[in-house]
Protein backbone atom coordinates (compact mmCIF):
# COMPACT_ATOMS: atom_id res chain seq x y z
CA UNK A 1 0.00 0.00 0.00
CA UNK A 2 1.31 3.40 -1.08
CA UNK A 3 2.14 6.28 1.06
CA UNK A 4 -0.98 8.50 0.04
CA UNK A 5 -3.49 5.62 1.31
CA UNK A 6 -2.02 4.02 3.95
CA UNK A 7 0.28 5.31 7.55
CA UNK A 8 3.72 6.66 6.12
CA UNK A 9 6.92 5.98 8.32
CA UNK A 10 8.16 8.21 10.54
CA UNK A 11 10.88 6.35 12.20
CA UNK A 12 11.45 3.63 14.20
CA UNK A 13 10.28 -0.04 13.55
CA UNK A 14 6.96 -0.58 11.47
CA UNK A 15 5.46 -1.57 13.90
CA UNK A 16 6.03 1.07 16.75
CA UNK A 17 4.59 3.23 13.87
CA UNK A 18 1.10 2.17 13.84
CA UNK A 19 1.17 2.44 17.20
CA UNK A 20 2.65 -1.20 18.84
CA UNK A 21 4.25 -1.34 21.79
CA UNK A 22 7.23 -3.77 20.91
CA UNK A 23 9.39 -5.54 23.46
CA UNK A 24 13.22 -4.59 22.82
CA UNK A 25 14.10 -8.01 23.25
CA UNK A 26 12.09 -9.34 20.93
CA UNK A 27 13.33 -7.25 18.17
CA UNK A 28 16.88 -8.14 18.49
CA UNK A 29 16.08 -11.86 18.75
CA UNK A 30 16.25 -13.18 15.40
CA UNK A 31 14.04 -15.84 15.93
CA UNK A 32 11.25 -13.48 16.35
CA UNK A 33 11.44 -11.48 13.08
CA UNK A 34 9.13 -13.59 11.75
CA UNK A 35 6.21 -12.76 14.67
CA UNK A 36 7.24 -9.01 14.55
CA UNK A 37 6.38 -8.98 11.17
CA UNK A 38 2.63 -11.15 11.33
CA UNK A 39 1.95 -8.85 13.94
CA UNK A 40 2.87 -5.08 11.67
CA UNK A 41 0.66 -6.79 8.84
CA UNK A 42 -2.13 -7.70 11.42
CA UNK A 43 -2.15 -4.01 12.49
CA UNK A 44 -1.80 -2.98 9.42
CA UNK A 45 -4.63 -4.92 7.83
CA UNK A 46 -7.20 -4.29 11.03
CA UNK A 47 -6.34 -0.43 9.86
CA UNK A 48 -7.48 -1.12 6.04
CA UNK A 49 -10.50 -3.18 7.31
CA UNK A 50 -12.02 -0.89 9.72
CA UNK A 51 -10.91 2.63 8.85
CA UNK A 52 -11.29 4.20 5.09
CA UNK A 53 -9.18 6.54 3.96
CA UNK A 54 -11.40 9.87 3.90
CA UNK A 55 -15.60 9.87 3.70
CA UNK A 56 -17.51 11.73 1.30
CA UNK A 57 -21.01 13.43 2.29
CA UNK A 58 -23.49 15.86 0.15
CA UNK A 59 -24.98 18.75 1.52
CA UNK A 60 -28.40 20.15 0.74
CA UNK A 61 -27.28 21.81 -2.47
CA UNK A 62 -25.32 18.75 -3.94
CA UNK A 63 -21.81 19.74 -3.27
CA UNK A 64 -19.40 17.05 -2.02
CA UNK A 65 -17.33 17.31 1.28
CA UNK A 66 -14.87 15.55 2.92
CA UNK A 67 -13.69 14.29 5.87
CA UNK A 68 -10.61 12.44 6.90
CA UNK A 69 -9.99 10.17 9.61
CA UNK A 70 -6.77 10.42 11.82
CA UNK A 71 -4.65 7.16 11.74
CA UNK A 72 -4.46 6.71 15.23
CA UNK A 73 -7.33 7.92 16.91
CA UNK A 74 -10.11 7.57 14.31
CA UNK A 75 -11.75 10.95 14.90
CA UNK A 76 -12.72 12.73 11.49
CA UNK A 77 -11.44 15.96 10.47
CA UNK A 78 -13.75 18.67 10.06
CA UNK A 79 -15.82 18.59 6.71
CA UNK A 80 -14.12 20.25 4.10
CA UNK A 81 -15.93 21.13 0.44
CA UNK A 82 -14.91 19.59 -3.04
CA UNK A 83 -17.11 22.49 -4.93
CA UNK A 84 -18.07 20.21 -7.09
CA UNK A 85 -21.74 17.96 -7.57
CA UNK A 86 -19.55 15.10 -9.00
CA UNK A 87 -19.01 12.33 -7.50
CA UNK A 88 -16.15 10.95 -8.87
CA UNK A 89 -14.32 14.17 -9.02
CA UNK A 90 -14.83 14.98 -5.72
CA UNK A 91 -13.39 11.47 -5.46
CA UNK A 92 -10.15 12.74 -7.37
CA UNK A 93 -9.83 15.51 -4.96
CA UNK A 94 -9.88 13.60 -1.86
CA UNK A 95 -7.10 11.33 -2.95
CA UNK A 96 -5.44 14.37 -4.14
CA UNK A 97 -5.72 16.18 -0.65
CA UNK A 98 -5.14 13.19 0.82
CA UNK A 99 -1.16 12.20 -0.71
CA UNK A 100 -0.43 16.13 -1.23
CA UNK A 101 -2.20 17.71 2.24
CA UNK A 102 -5.43 19.40 2.49
CA UNK A 103 -5.38 23.35 1.63
CA UNK A 104 -5.83 25.98 4.03
CA UNK A 105 -8.54 28.74 3.48
CA UNK A 106 -11.02 28.80 0.76
CA UNK A 107 -10.49 27.97 -2.39
CA UNK A 108 -10.08 31.49 -3.68
CA UNK A 109 -7.07 31.60 -0.81
CA UNK A 110 -5.48 28.87 -2.33
CA UNK A 111 -4.37 30.68 -5.52
CA UNK A 112 -2.16 32.66 -3.23
CA UNK A 113 0.36 30.12 -3.16
CA UNK A 114 -0.06 28.61 -6.57
CA UNK A 115 3.35 28.83 -8.35
CA UNK A 116 1.98 29.68 -11.30
CA UNK A 117 1.03 33.02 -9.59
CA UNK A 118 4.26 34.67 -8.01
CA UNK A 119 4.41 37.40 -5.53
CA UNK A 120 4.49 40.70 -7.19
CA UNK A 121 7.64 42.01 -5.69
CA UNK A 122 7.62 45.82 -7.03
CA UNK A 123 3.88 46.39 -5.27
CA UNK A 124 5.62 44.90 -2.04
CA UNK A 125 8.65 46.85 -1.79
CA UNK A 126 6.30 50.20 -2.75
CA UNK A 127 4.17 48.92 0.85
CA UNK A 128 7.30 49.62 2.73
CA UNK A 129 8.65 52.07 5.08
CA UNK A 130 12.18 53.75 4.99
CA UNK A 131 13.14 51.07 8.04
CA UNK A 132 11.94 48.29 6.28
CA UNK A 133 13.39 48.67 3.28
CA UNK A 134 16.76 49.16 5.40
CA UNK A 135 15.79 45.76 7.06
CA UNK A 136 15.24 43.88 4.01
CA UNK A 137 18.52 45.21 2.17
CA UNK A 138 20.67 43.62 5.31
CA UNK A 139 18.93 40.54 4.95
CA UNK A 140 19.43 40.21 1.29
CA UNK A 141 22.99 41.22 1.76
CA UNK A 142 23.74 37.88 3.92
CA UNK A 143 21.61 35.86 2.14
CA UNK A 144 24.07 36.56 -0.76
CA UNK A 145 26.90 36.61 1.70
CA UNK A 146 27.83 40.31 0.51
CA UNK A 147 27.95 42.47 2.92
CA UNK A 148 27.43 45.77 1.24
CA UNK A 149 26.77 48.65 3.25
CA UNK A 150 23.59 50.82 3.09
CA UNK A 151 23.96 53.46 1.22
CA UNK A 152 22.64 56.54 2.51
CA UNK A 153 19.43 58.16 1.87
CA UNK A 154 19.70 61.02 -0.73
CA UNK A 155 18.35 64.50 0.79
CA UNK A 156 14.99 65.32 -1.27
CA UNK A 157 14.16 69.17 -1.36
CA UNK A 158 10.14 69.21 -1.28
CA UNK A 159 8.47 72.68 -1.92
CA UNK A 160 6.65 73.75 1.08
CA UNK A 161 3.18 73.43 -1.27
CA UNK A 162 3.58 69.38 -1.82
CA UNK A 163 5.15 68.91 1.65
CA UNK A 164 1.86 70.51 3.61
CA UNK A 165 -0.39 67.95 1.39
CA UNK A 166 -1.09 64.66 2.57
CA UNK A 167 -1.02 62.63 -0.70
CA UNK A 168 -2.95 59.63 -0.12
CA UNK A 169 -0.55 56.00 -0.82
CA UNK A 170 -2.63 53.62 -3.04
CA UNK A 171 0.25 50.94 -2.41
CA UNK A 172 -1.07 51.01 1.57
CA UNK A 173 -2.43 47.41 2.71
CA UNK A 174 -5.64 48.03 3.59
CA UNK A 175 -7.47 44.80 5.49
CA UNK A 176 -10.69 43.87 3.62
CA UNK A 177 -12.68 43.36 7.10
CA UNK A 178 -11.80 46.43 8.77
CA UNK A 179 -12.67 48.61 5.83
CA UNK A 180 -15.92 46.85 5.56
CA UNK A 181 -16.91 46.77 9.00
CA UNK A 182 -15.72 50.36 9.74
CA UNK A 183 -17.31 51.73 6.72
CA UNK A 184 -21.00 50.48 7.66
CA UNK A 185 -20.53 51.33 11.27
CA UNK A 186 -22.65 54.32 11.47
CA UNK A 187 -21.19 55.88 14.58
CA UNK A 188 -17.71 56.07 13.41
CA UNK A 189 -17.76 55.76 9.39
CA UNK A 190 -15.73 58.73 7.75
CA UNK A 191 -18.38 57.79 4.90
CA UNK A 192 -21.62 58.27 6.95
CA UNK A 193 -20.66 61.52 8.43
CA UNK A 194 -19.53 63.31 5.19
CA UNK A 195 -22.83 62.61 3.98
CA UNK A 196 -24.84 63.73 6.74
CA UNK A 197 -22.03 66.90 7.17
CA UNK A 198 -23.33 67.47 3.09
CA UNK A 199 -26.95 66.76 4.37
CA UNK A 200 -27.47 63.85 2.81
CA UNK A 201 -30.32 61.21 4.88
CA UNK A 202 -28.46 58.15 5.93
CA UNK A 203 -30.59 55.66 7.22
CA UNK A 204 -28.95 53.90 10.27
CA UNK A 205 -30.84 50.67 9.62
CA UNK A 206 -29.62 50.45 6.43
CA UNK A 207 -26.14 50.60 8.01
CA UNK A 208 -26.73 48.19 10.53
CA UNK A 209 -28.38 45.38 7.46
CA UNK A 210 -25.17 45.83 5.97
CA UNK A 211 -22.94 45.42 9.28
CA UNK A 212 -24.34 42.10 9.61
CA UNK A 213 -24.18 41.12 6.07
CA UNK A 214 -20.60 41.86 6.22
CA UNK A 215 -19.83 40.25 9.80
CA UNK A 216 -22.20 36.91 8.85
CA UNK A 217 -21.06 35.98 4.69
CA UNK A 218 -17.63 38.61 4.30
CA UNK A 219 -16.01 37.66 7.44
CA UNK A 220 -16.53 33.99 7.57
CA UNK A 221 -15.52 33.68 3.49
CA UNK A 222 -12.31 36.20 3.70
CA UNK A 223 -9.19 35.31 5.89
CA UNK A 224 -9.05 38.44 8.22
CA UNK A 225 -5.54 39.25 6.84
CA UNK A 226 -6.95 39.91 3.57
CA UNK A 227 -6.02 42.98 1.81
CA UNK A 228 -8.79 44.70 -0.78
CA UNK A 229 -5.76 45.35 -3.08
CA UNK A 230 -5.21 41.52 -3.30
CA UNK A 231 -9.05 41.00 -4.15
CA UNK A 232 -10.14 39.90 -8.02
CA UNK A 233 -12.84 39.78 -9.46
CA UNK A 234 -12.55 36.33 -10.37
CA UNK A 235 -12.51 35.34 -6.88
CA UNK A 236 -15.10 37.65 -5.68
CA UNK A 237 -17.27 36.18 -8.16
CA UNK A 238 -16.78 33.07 -6.64
CA UNK A 239 -17.62 33.88 -3.29
CA UNK A 240 -21.15 35.10 -4.25
CA UNK A 241 -21.70 32.07 -6.39
CA UNK A 242 -20.62 29.96 -3.38
CA UNK A 243 -23.53 32.04 -1.57
CA UNK A 244 -25.99 31.68 -4.21
CA UNK A 245 -25.15 27.90 -4.94
CA UNK A 246 -23.92 26.39 -2.01
CA UNK A 247 -25.26 28.17 0.99
CA UNK A 248 -28.70 29.05 -0.61
CA UNK A 249 -28.62 32.50 -0.32
CA UNK A 250 -31.47 33.89 -2.75
CA UNK A 251 -30.40 36.35 -5.47
CA UNK A 252 -31.63 39.45 -3.62
CA UNK A 253 -29.55 38.44 -0.79
CA UNK A 254 -26.42 37.68 -2.64
CA UNK A 255 -27.12 41.19 -4.33
CA UNK A 256 -27.28 43.06 -1.03
CA UNK A 257 -23.86 41.74 -0.16
CA UNK A 258 -22.28 42.77 -3.30
CA UNK A 259 -23.53 45.98 -2.24
CA UNK A 260 -21.79 45.60 1.37
CA UNK A 261 -18.58 45.40 -0.52
CA UNK A 262 -18.77 48.12 -3.48
CA UNK A 263 -20.15 51.39 -1.75
CA UNK A 264 -16.79 50.53 0.39
CA UNK A 265 -14.93 49.92 -2.56
CA UNK A 266 -15.85 52.99 -4.42
CA UNK A 267 -15.32 55.50 -1.05
CA UNK A 268 -11.91 53.76 -1.00
CA UNK A 269 -11.50 55.09 -5.06
CA UNK A 270 -12.50 58.15 -4.01
CA UNK A 271 -10.49 59.17 -1.06
CA UNK A 272 -7.54 58.27 -3.64
CA UNK A 273 -6.47 54.68 -1.27
CA UNK A 274 -7.09 52.47 -4.06
CA UNK A 275 -6.93 52.22 -8.08
CA UNK A 276 -9.93 50.17 -8.97
CA UNK A 277 -12.87 48.55 -7.24
CA UNK A 278 -12.42 44.72 -7.34
CA UNK A 279 -16.37 44.20 -7.56
CA UNK A 280 -16.47 46.65 -11.06
CA UNK A 281 -16.71 43.71 -13.82
CA UNK A 282 -18.94 41.03 -11.19
CA UNK A 283 -22.19 40.47 -12.48
CA UNK A 284 -25.03 41.28 -10.28
CA UNK A 285 -28.06 38.15 -9.95
CA UNK A 286 -31.43 38.28 -11.62
CA UNK A 287 -33.93 38.80 -8.98
CA UNK A 288 -37.26 37.19 -9.86
CA UNK A 289 -39.55 38.78 -6.89
CA UNK A 290 -43.06 37.38 -6.41
CA UNK A 291 -45.99 40.33 -8.21
CA UNK A 292 -47.38 41.31 -4.80
CA UNK A 293 -51.23 40.32 -4.31
CA UNK A 294 -53.71 42.56 -3.01
CA UNK A 295 -57.30 41.89 -1.26
CA UNK A 296 -59.90 41.64 -3.57
CA UNK A 297 -63.51 44.41 -3.33
CA UNK A 298 -65.19 41.92 -1.51
CA UNK A 299 -62.90 41.12 1.01
CA UNK A 300 -61.86 44.69 1.70
CA UNK A 301 -65.72 45.57 2.19
CA UNK A 302 -65.69 42.69 4.65
CA UNK A 303 -62.65 43.96 6.42
CA UNK A 304 -63.67 47.26 7.01
CA UNK A 305 -67.16 45.72 8.17
CA UNK A 306 -65.06 43.79 10.88
CA UNK A 307 -65.33 44.55 14.68
CA UNK A 308 -61.89 44.18 15.33
CA UNK A 309 -62.68 43.32 18.97
CA UNK A 310 -59.51 40.86 19.80
CA UNK A 311 -57.37 43.98 19.94
CA UNK A 312 -57.41 47.64 20.04
CA UNK A 313 -59.65 49.48 17.52
CA UNK A 314 -56.13 51.79 16.49
CA UNK A 315 -55.16 49.04 14.55
CA UNK A 316 -58.06 48.96 12.65
CA UNK A 317 -57.71 52.72 12.40
CA UNK A 318 -54.20 52.09 10.78
CA UNK A 319 -55.78 49.13 8.58
CA UNK A 320 -57.96 52.14 6.91
CA UNK A 321 -55.06 54.70 6.97
CA UNK A 322 -53.33 52.49 4.68
CA UNK A 323 -56.05 51.20 2.45
CA UNK A 324 -57.80 54.16 1.98
CA UNK A 325 -54.97 56.93 1.88
CA UNK A 326 -52.11 54.36 0.75
CA UNK A 327 -49.72 55.35 3.83
CA UNK A 328 -47.30 53.12 4.49
CA UNK A 329 -46.46 51.49 7.85
CA UNK A 330 -43.54 53.59 8.57
CA UNK A 331 -45.37 56.82 7.45
CA UNK A 332 -48.72 55.64 10.14
CA UNK A 333 -46.43 55.48 12.71
CA UNK A 334 -44.68 58.18 12.20
CA UNK A 335 -47.73 60.38 12.22
CA UNK A 336 -48.02 63.49 14.17
CA UNK A 337 -50.84 65.39 15.82
CA UNK A 338 -49.19 68.30 14.07
CA UNK A 339 -49.50 66.27 10.98
CA UNK A 340 -53.51 66.44 10.95
CA UNK A 341 -55.60 69.72 9.72
CA UNK A 342 -58.96 68.74 10.89
CA UNK A 343 -60.40 72.24 9.64
CA UNK A 344 -58.86 71.48 5.98
CA UNK A 345 -59.32 67.91 6.09
CA UNK A 346 -55.75 67.19 5.31
CA UNK A 347 -53.12 65.02 6.24
CA UNK A 348 -49.38 65.92 5.99
CA UNK A 349 -47.07 63.12 5.50
CA UNK A 350 -43.47 64.08 6.48
CA UNK A 351 -41.69 61.54 8.67
CA UNK A 352 -41.28 57.74 8.79
CA UNK A 353 -40.83 55.71 12.29
CA UNK A 354 -38.49 52.59 12.65
CA UNK A 355 -36.83 50.93 15.90
CA UNK A 356 -33.56 52.07 14.28
CA UNK A 357 -33.32 55.32 13.43
CA UNK A 358 -36.89 56.17 14.82
CA UNK A 359 -38.43 59.12 13.47
CA UNK A 360 -36.40 60.18 10.16
CA UNK A 361 -37.75 61.62 6.62
CA UNK A 362 -39.91 59.87 4.17
CA UNK A 363 -38.94 56.85 2.47
CA UNK A 364 -37.74 59.08 -0.60
CA UNK A 365 -37.11 62.31 1.43
CA UNK A 366 -40.39 63.85 -0.12
CA UNK A 367 -43.03 65.19 2.17
CA UNK A 368 -46.63 64.93 0.83
CA UNK A 369 -50.12 66.43 1.23
CA UNK A 370 -53.11 64.46 0.94
CA UNK A 371 -56.66 65.08 1.15
CA UNK A 372 -58.48 62.77 3.77
CA UNK A 373 -62.19 62.08 4.95
CA UNK A 374 -63.17 63.90 7.65
CA UNK A 375 -64.21 61.44 10.16
CA UNK A 376 -60.77 59.84 9.52
CA UNK A 377 -59.49 62.98 10.65
CA UNK A 378 -60.92 63.12 13.97
CA UNK A 379 -60.75 59.41 14.46
CA UNK A 380 -57.10 60.26 14.73
CA UNK A 381 -57.40 63.34 16.83
CA UNK A 382 -59.37 61.48 18.94
CA UNK A 383 -56.89 58.28 19.62
CA UNK A 384 -54.01 61.17 20.45
CA UNK A 385 -55.84 62.49 22.47
CA UNK A 386 -56.31 59.51 24.38
CA UNK A 387 -52.41 59.64 24.88
CA UNK A 388 -51.63 61.35 28.52
CA UNK A 389 -48.69 62.92 27.17
CA UNK A 390 -50.75 64.66 24.54
CA UNK A 391 -49.31 67.53 22.57
CA UNK A 392 -48.79 68.92 19.00
CA UNK A 393 -45.59 66.82 18.63
CA UNK A 394 -47.09 63.46 19.85
CA UNK A 395 -47.58 60.81 18.65
CA UNK A 396 -51.24 59.54 17.00
CA UNK A 397 -50.76 55.87 17.06
CA UNK A 398 -48.45 56.22 20.60
CA UNK A 399 -47.41 53.63 22.25
CA UNK A 400 -49.32 52.32 25.86
CA UNK A 401 -46.16 50.28 26.55
CA UNK A 402 -42.68 52.27 25.52
CA UNK A 403 -43.48 55.77 26.70
CA UNK A 404 -42.48 58.83 23.91
CA UNK A 405 -42.66 56.47 20.90
CA UNK A 406 -45.19 55.04 18.50
CA UNK A 407 -46.56 51.18 17.62
CA UNK A 408 -44.30 49.87 15.77
CA UNK A 409 -45.31 48.98 12.06
CA UNK A 410 -44.54 45.32 12.11
CA UNK A 411 -47.57 45.49 14.93
CA UNK A 412 -49.49 46.63 12.32
CA UNK A 413 -48.85 43.60 10.02
CA UNK A 414 -49.91 41.11 13.01
CA UNK A 415 -53.47 42.84 13.63
CA UNK A 416 -54.04 43.12 9.49
CA UNK A 417 -53.30 39.05 9.40
CA UNK A 418 -55.46 37.89 12.36
CA UNK A 419 -57.84 40.16 10.50
CA UNK A 420 -57.54 38.28 7.22
CA UNK A 421 -57.77 35.24 9.10
CA UNK A 422 -61.29 36.21 10.68
CA UNK A 423 -62.45 36.93 7.16
CA UNK A 424 -61.85 33.13 5.70
CA UNK A 425 -57.99 33.37 4.60
CA UNK A 426 -55.74 31.32 6.07
CA UNK A 427 -52.04 32.34 6.49
CA UNK A 428 -51.20 29.53 3.99
CA UNK A 429 -53.44 31.23 1.31
CA UNK A 430 -52.37 34.77 2.23
CA UNK A 431 -49.01 33.76 1.88
CA UNK A 432 -49.57 32.26 -1.27
CA UNK A 433 -51.39 35.01 -2.56
CA UNK A 434 -48.40 37.22 -1.05
CA UNK A 435 -50.79 39.46 0.56
CA UNK A 436 -48.84 41.83 3.14
CA UNK A 437 -49.62 44.71 4.92
CA UNK A 438 -47.68 46.54 2.16
CA UNK A 439 -50.64 45.25 -0.12
CA UNK A 440 -52.89 47.54 1.48
CA UNK A 441 -50.72 50.84 -0.50
CA UNK A 442 -50.95 48.51 -3.89
CA UNK A 443 -54.46 48.49 -3.24
CA UNK A 444 -55.49 52.12 -2.42
CA UNK A 445 -52.45 52.67 -5.74
CA UNK A 446 -55.35 50.58 -8.14
CA UNK A 447 -58.71 52.44 -7.11
CA UNK A 448 -56.90 55.92 -7.49
CA UNK A 449 -55.63 55.02 -10.76
CA UNK A 450 -59.27 53.66 -11.90
CA UNK A 451 -60.58 56.70 -10.70
CA UNK A 452 -57.96 59.80 -11.24
CA UNK A 453 -55.12 60.26 -13.58
CA UNK A 454 -51.92 59.28 -13.45
CA UNK A 455 -50.33 62.45 -11.83
CA UNK A 456 -52.67 62.68 -8.70
CA UNK A 457 -52.07 59.28 -7.93
CA UNK A 458 -48.16 59.64 -7.87
CA UNK A 459 -48.88 62.83 -5.56
CA UNK A 460 -50.93 61.36 -3.10
CA UNK A 461 -48.49 57.75 -2.94
CA UNK A 462 -45.62 59.84 -3.08
CA UNK A 463 -43.53 58.55 -6.48
CA UNK A 464 -41.10 59.87 -7.95
CA UNK A 465 -41.73 58.09 -11.23
CA UNK A 466 -44.72 57.53 -13.47
CA UNK A 467 -42.97 53.85 -13.61
CA UNK A 468 -43.28 53.15 -10.35
CA UNK A 469 -46.98 54.13 -9.23
CA UNK A 470 -47.87 51.63 -12.62
CA UNK A 471 -46.35 48.92 -10.70
CA UNK A 472 -48.29 50.31 -7.56
CA UNK A 473 -51.58 49.82 -9.40
CA UNK A 474 -51.27 46.89 -12.36
CA UNK A 475 -53.82 44.83 -10.37
CA UNK A 476 -56.78 43.31 -11.26
CA UNK A 477 -60.19 44.07 -10.34
CA UNK A 478 -63.64 43.87 -10.43
CA UNK A 479 -63.98 47.46 -12.42
CA UNK A 480 -61.31 46.49 -14.80
CA UNK A 481 -62.93 43.02 -15.42
CA UNK A 482 -66.36 44.55 -15.76
CA UNK A 483 -64.78 47.75 -18.10
CA UNK A 484 -63.40 44.66 -19.90
CA UNK A 485 -66.79 42.81 -20.31
CA UNK A 486 -68.57 45.67 -21.34
CA UNK A 487 -65.82 46.37 -24.24
CA UNK A 488 -66.02 42.62 -25.25
CA UNK A 489 -69.78 42.63 -25.13
CA UNK A 490 -69.94 45.77 -27.65
CA UNK A 491 -67.95 43.77 -29.99
CA UNK A 492 -69.87 40.59 -30.34
CA UNK A 493 -73.14 42.41 -30.96
CA UNK A 494 -71.24 44.17 -33.70
CA UNK A 495 -70.21 40.96 -35.27
CA UNK A 496 -73.82 39.37 -34.41
CA UNK A 497 -75.96 42.20 -36.00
Amino acid sequence: MSDCFGYPSCGGTEAENQGVKVDKKVVKNGDNFLFIGALNGAVQLLQEVFMQSFYLTKNQHGYFSVRFPDPVTGVLSSAKSTHTKNRQKATLIANDWLCNGVPEGTSCERVLNNPEHPVDLEKFVNRLSDSEIGKLYELISKRMNNCIPLPAASSITTSPALSSQKIPDVNKPILLIDALTNFWDFENSEYVKKRIARGYDIKQRNCKEKLGIVKRYWATYFDSTRTVQSLTARELDEFLLYLRMEKGLSADTVNKTMTAGNMPFEFLIKEGLIDSNPLASVERFKVTSKKRGIPTESEMIKLMALDWDWTDSVYKLAFKVAALFGLRAGEISGLQVCDVDINADLLYIRHSWNDVDKLKDTKNGDDRTIPIEHGVAVELLNNARRNPDYSDTSFIFWSQKVNGQPIWPSSFEDDFYMAMRKIGISEEQRKERNIVFHSLRHYCATQIAQRASLDIAMKILGHRTEEMTRLYSEHETQVKLNNAKEVLSQGWKILTA
